[in-house]
């Protein structure tokens, strides 16, 4: 389950990691009185589950009433990615120094936890990635050892980074980790973490995925999917249908069983050169009910040119999800490529029900992502 940015700062702010001073409203009134309260200038930030707010002109500056009044009324007329913006989170303006980025996540391949540090920050790492490489620091962690404030600092240092500076970025990576692991989090990631022009360091962002499946060990889970369920959204009424669905930006659609496989695969994605348009998991022992359920749901983005399906057959059943995939195909006139990658329990007679109906399903998932990347470009 994606957190909003302000669920996630909370999130930083129990572990002491510096957020700024805001809250959320739900109205321009009640955005006038939270900037009364934190003084101007301050920054408005539309709060849904897609990202890319600033590319979509939807991050906003306000030096006083008048000009908070006039953003306020055109963030809460805005649509994002498929979600109407009911929520604006206020927050004080930060004068910024640097952007840095820096991020957490869980590694089901390899059993390990991802540290990501970048001395570019404020943009996407897959472009820092690619046009900067050099400014990029990748590590993995063992669960078990963890990543105490030595590991934070030999990170930092591989960038030139060092003296306060570095024990101040150590000490947010340090408890990064915590929160990652206190609250069953599959992704912590700030971007952008600012150094300010005094010296401190904030974290601006935060993007945040929790482990649904941790739910009875973390009842907040469970807490916050009640208060969202009134919420109109794309990713709400998908989730009604018993999947877990959020907006990215991008022309692949992706489908996956499990968090951690769907997530290897949006990032697949994207290190073969191709834009992801969604995170889909239909979760273990899905049926063909949830697949068509899936299938229909990333057509309503509208800006699909090819839909690459990822399942891992453990609880799934190969089978169930080729009758899934062949009763959807009954059901929808679907105009695009459909690339599926199967493997796992009855996979020989899931993979011979598509081969009659004509559809090819690898067992090798990367040859399966460079497929769909050929054919959307």
């Amino acid at each position: 389950m994606f957190l909003y940015e302000h669920e996630g700062k909370r999130i930083f702010y129990e572990f002491g990691i510096p957020i700024p001073p805001g809250k959320v409203a739900f109205s321009i009134e009640e955005s006038l009185k939270i900037a009364e309260e934190i003084g101007y200038p301050v920054v408005l930030k539309p709060q849904i589950l897609g990202g890319r707010r600033g590319k979509a002109g939807a991050i906003r500056f306000a030096e006083n009433p008048d000009e908070l009044k006039k953003h306020a009324k055109e963030l809460f007329s805005m649509t994002l990615h498929g979600e109407r913006v009911s929520r604006i989170l206020v927050e004080k303006k930060v004068d910024i120094a640097h952007e840095y980025y820096m991020s957490l996540m869980v590694d089901f391949y390899e059993r390990k936890i991802i540290a990501l540090f970048s001395t570019e920050g404020g943009i996407d790492i897959e472009e820092v990635a690619r046009t900067k490489p050099e400014a990029i620091v990748k590590r993995h962690i063992e669960p078990e050892v963890g990543l105490d404030q030595f590991i934070g600092l030999d990170i930092v240092n591989q960038l030139g980074i060092k003296g306060k500076k570095a024990l101040k970025l150590a000490s947010i990576f340090h408890k990064l980790w915590l929160a990652l692991k206190h609250r069953d989090l599959l992704l912590a990631e700030i971007n952008p973490l600012a150094e300010t022009t005094n010296g401190e360091i904030i974290a601006l962002d935060a993007r945040v995925m929790a482990d649904d499946n941790a739910h009875i060990r973390q009842p907040w889970i469970t807490e916050l999917k009640k208060k969202r369920a009134g919420v109109e959204s794309l990713e709400h009424k998908a989730r009604e249908r018993g999947i877990s669905f959020v907006v990215l930006e991008g022309d692949i659609g992706v489908i996956g069983n499990g968090a951690g496989l769907t997530m290897a695969t949006v990032d697949l994605v994207k290190e073969f050169g191709g834009r992801p348009a969604n995170f889909l998991d239909i979760g273990g022992g899905a049926g063909p009910e949830r697949v068509i359920a899936a299938i229909e749901t990333i057509l309503k983005l509208g800006n699909i040119k090819v839909i690459l399906m990822n399942i891992f057959g453990g609880i799934t059943r190969c089978d169930l999800v080729a009758k899934g995939i062949l009763e959807a195909l009954r059901k929808i006139d679907l105009k695009i490529p459909l690339v599926v990658r199967l493997t796992g329990t009855n996979e020989e007679i899931g993979r011979e029900m598509l081969k009659q109906a004509g559809i090819e399903a690898y067992t090798d998932m990367i040859e399966a992502v460079k497929k769909a990347v050929e054919l959307a470009k």
